[in-house]
């Protein structure tokens, strides 16, 4: 027997702590003795050993080739976007002049995203000028846009199943600056209408075609999109105002399109925290001055299930926790509503004063849009002066108003209306004869009774028409005479049977019958 026809095996014997190396002869045509056993255990052991290891060569050549495809993605990417690649394809998908003053790109970018810092984009700009200015700053006063920084992020893997997937998107602390000019044109019109520059008349007069959702090609879903702590200044040149937002933060997340199962996928989540206020007094709309803070929290569906067109509607949940405004036109008119200021007087005249709120978790609203219809439901304020129900519908581009106001005065203000009203029909009684019998503290109690609710507080039921700018007020709660009426039907039931005579020459040769009606409720005292 040769060295090479022998296999040498480690066997552990039990029992002992001792190895003990035996040779078991063998030739290639069979083992000898009863070593057979000791050799099947062998060979069976390298069989496995074998489908292991070829099971871990292609597990690691799987990892391999996706982190060689990664790394190559992440050089091109590290190689082919830099700053002026950016810029150019931002310049050219905006026919805006383009600045970045820093990029974060790494090899590694396609999993963590590309950021860039400091970037200004300018207002519309030629193909022409856009050569000329390719590579220069964007000029200080012709700042379109600027934004601190911006991170976005896409999905391989999805593209190759023909699905986008956006990880995120978002614009954080940009300043972007609106107008419209006198003629009516926004210098954003070039971005949203034709893509042709602000004011230039478009050569095809079609209207363009609506957007369905079968249009787009693929299934979209994106984790984040939107802005961070940003500043939209706007500039109405037809009307010479100025409207800035601020620290506004608007997110769209978890927004899932897929035109194949639009059903369960049309839908994207919104979240919505601004403050907005005019600068200057505003010379048109609804309200003079407005400096108000917004949380919104929803949901936005795109696409209409049933014509499979692009026509969004918003289900919004909205909070208003601290705010100002003035001369707001609805309340105006609540106010000039001539039986309250008889009635009220000065203590309904604080609607045309500005109103005011802080720190309130009260005040909200529920507002469904669609189509420009705006439906508002479960609508509150509370003013420092008054708590303000609200619910109905308003047309964004009609401007009709259809909604019914509550206005519930503090039950401070009872007395101080008693007394007024007290005076008033005091001051209305001319006749000295009639003076001497009439209680106008009693009257004043009466007049009282249909203002109050059943909390004893003054409460305001109103429904308003017209539009936002000329809204149509009309008083349904409660239902008032005026108080000249109200003295000459109220008068004698607490005049003395000795002034009776007295108290009819007060009244008009007409209104006698109410006192003969009186008669006979003197009798039964």
């Amino acid at each position: 027997m040769s060295i090479r026809s022998c296999r040498q095996a480690v066997i552990r014997l039990p029992g002992r702590r001792i190895d003990k190396q035996v040779i078991f002869p063998y030739t290639r045509e069979g083992l000898s003795g009863g070593k057979g056993l000791l050799f099947f255990i062998q060979t069976q052991g390298k069989v496995v050993s074998a489908m292991f290891k070829k099971l871990f060569i292609a597990i690691g050549s799987v990892i391999a080739l996706a982190v060689v495809l990664l790394i190559i993605a992440g050089v091109i990417v590290y190689v082919k976007v830099d700053k002026a690649f950016i810029a150019a394809q931002m310049s050219r998908a905006l026919n805006r002049q383009v600045s970045i003053e820093k990029i974060d790109v790494s090899i590694f970018s396609v999993l963590s995203g590309i950021e860039t810092g400091n970037v200004t984009i300018s207002n519309f700009k030629t193909p022409a000028e856009l050569d000329a200015l390719q590579s220069k700053p964007v000029a200080a006063g012709d700042v379109f846009a600027s934004i601190e920084a911006f991170r976005f992020k896409v999905k391989i893997k999805p593209l190759l199943k023909r699905q986008i997937e956006l990880g995120e998107l978002v614009l954080y602390r940009p300043v972007v600056n609106l107008s419209k000019n006198k003629e009516g044109v926004m210098n954003i019109d070039d971005l949203i209408k034709s893509g042709k520059p602000a004011g230039q008349e478009a050569e095809d007069k079609k209207p363009a075609k609506p957007l369905r959702a079968d249009d787009i090609p693929v299934a979209v879903s994106v984790g984040e999109i939107g802005m961070k702590d940003a500043t939209v200044n706007y500039y109405d040149g037809v009307y010479d105002q100025t409207i800035q937002i601020y620290g506004l933060t608007a997110l769209i997340h978890d927004i899932r399109i897929d035109p194949k199962d639009l059903l369960k996928n049309d839908e994207a989540e919104l979240k919505l925290n601004l403050s907005a206020r005019s600068v200057g007094p505003m010379k048109s709309g609804s309200v003079r001055t407005f400096d108000i803070t917004v949380g919104v929290t929803g949901k936005v569906i795109p696409f209409d299930t049933a014509t499979r067109l692009l026509e969004p509607e918003a289900i919004l949940h909205i909070t208003l926790p601290e705010g100002e405004l003035t001369g707001l036109q609805i309340f105006n008119a609540l106010a000039a509503v001539p039986l309250l200021g008889d009635y009220l007087g000065p203590y309904i005249g604080f609607l045309k004063d500005t109103q005011s709120w802080k720190d309130s978790d009260q005040s909200r609203m529920d507002l469904r849009y669609k189509a420009s219809l705006v439906e508002i439901t479960n609508g509150r304020l509370a003013l420092k002066d008054a708590d303000l129900s609200f619910d109905g519908s308003t047309n964004l581009q009609t401007k009709a108003v259809d909604m019914n106001l509550d206005l519930m005065l503090p039950e401070e203000i009872n007395e101080p209306v008693r007394k007024l009203l007290a005076r008033k029909i005091d001051a209305s009684i001319k006749n000295p004869e009639v003076k001497k019998y009439v209680e106008p503290e009693k009257l004043a109690d009466i007049a009282m009774r249909p203002l109050l609710n059943q909390d004893g507080r003054i409460e305001l039921v109103a429904a308003v028409g017209g539009t936002t700018q000329k809204p149509a007020v009309k008083l349904t709660r409660p239902r008032l005479a005026t108080l000249e009426s109200f003295v000459q039907e109220n008068a004698g039931s607490i005049v003395l049977e000795v002034g009776k005579e007295a108290a009819g020459k007060l009244l008009k040769e007409d209104q006698q019958k109410i006192i003969d009606r009186v008669e006979g409720l003197f009798k039964n005292k």
